[in-house]
């Protein structure tokens, strides 16, 4: 085994040891035998119920993925939507550095959507996410904090808010300007690599691409309305977790904590930003009086039956596509020429 690979391997390998890590120091902290008491008490059909309300997000999230296509001219199945879609996120789960993203655009470009409209599309499902999020988070807080915002949860939203506000000042900035008159003030690459000229070119296609997604009024109203109810369910996803455990969590509660828990999955540290989720869901729940004993096995528990659902049906679904990850690569290089 060579040094690159082993390298690849360590490179790989870490993120789940560090995701582990922080899992495992949770559990400490309230006990081993704690956690394992609380989870074993947990109510089955609290959980299943759990489990339904998820489920139905996922649908949600086809339907938002096929207008987006619809828009550009491409008609997709909302099964085959629905198969991109979570495949690509049990990808994320597994893969580090949200690689699963890059599978989606790979799926799209291979059912007639150029990879750049496909990378605009992409992106806008995460920026509905931040968004209707954001819209979750600022209500709550201002509701539980009257006062004075703790200073890492105004870290959150401020860089929450900061992700939303650039594509709208890329929106206006073009309306102001012009799209073409913006690329004109942008310096020509000049370089002898083919592969530098191909990702410019495709970053200019996807800036077009997002620009004509993102100005349609009708469409954004409609996706960003699906994308409230996307995590509006996966807040009473948590809550009936919690009823599950026994434990009466505060709706504006289970609000700020889920959507700031989910707002920190922006920054991948860790695949599936296990261990990150977690932290924070359990901490902002602790913040307001449910005890650690509880609040731990509470967020792992949500995060758990929310990757297991994602992964019980993206792998199927990834394997399915017939091309792996190596292989979407080698098409898209492919169709390059």
């Amino acid at each position: 085994m060579g040094y690159n690979t082993k390298k690849s391997i360590k490179f790989s390998i870490m993120p789940f040891v560090f995701a582990s890590a922080i899992i495992l120091v949770l559990i400490y902290s309230i006990g081993f035998e704690n956690f394992f008491r609380v989870i074993a008490y947990a109510s089955p059909v609290g959980l299943i119920s759990a489990v339904f309300i998820y489920s139905i997000s996922w649908i949600l999230r086809a339907v938002r993925l096929e207008s987006l296509c619809k828009n550009v001219g491409a008609h997709v199945g909302i099964k085959e939507l629905f198969k991109i879609y979570i495949s690509g996120n049990a990808l994320n789960v597994i893969l580090p550095a949200k690689l699963g993203d890059a599978a989606v655009m790979g799926y799209l470009k291979m059912h007639g959507i150029s990879i750049g409209m496909s990378a605009a599309i992409t992106v806008q499902c995460r920026i509905l996410d931040v968004i209707a999020l954001v819209l979750f988070t600022l209500p709550s807080a201002i509701l539980l904090f009257p006062e004075a915002l703790p200073e890492w949860i105004r870290f959150i939203i401020i860089a929450s808010a900061l992700i939303v506000l650039l594509p709208i000042a890329i929106l206006l900035l073009s309306r102001c300007m012009g799209s073409e008159n913006i690329l004109k003030m942008i310096p020509e690459l000049k370089t002898k690599s083919k592969h530098l000229h191909l990702f410019a070119e495709k970053a200019k296609e996807a800036y077009f691409g997002y620009l004509k997604i993102a100005s349609e009024k009708q469409l954004f109203s409609f996706t960003l309305l699906i994308s409230l109810f996307i995590w509006l369910l996966d807040i009473l996803t948590c809550y009936e977790v919690s009823l599950a455990i026994g434990v009466q969590v505060p709706t504006s509660v289970a609000v700020l904590a889920v959507s700031l828990a989910n707002i920190g999955k922006s920054a991948p540290a860790t695949p599936g930003s296990i261990g990150i989720y977690e932290s924070i869901l359990a901490a902002i729940l602790a913040l307001f009086g449910i005890s650690m004993q509880l609040a731990v096995p509470i967020a792992i528990l949500d995060h758990a039956i929310k990757n297991l659902f994602t992964l019980a049906l993206g792998v199927p679904a990834t394997m399915s596509q017939g091309l792996s990850l190596y292989e979407l690569v080698r098409s898209y290089e492919a169709q390059k020429h």
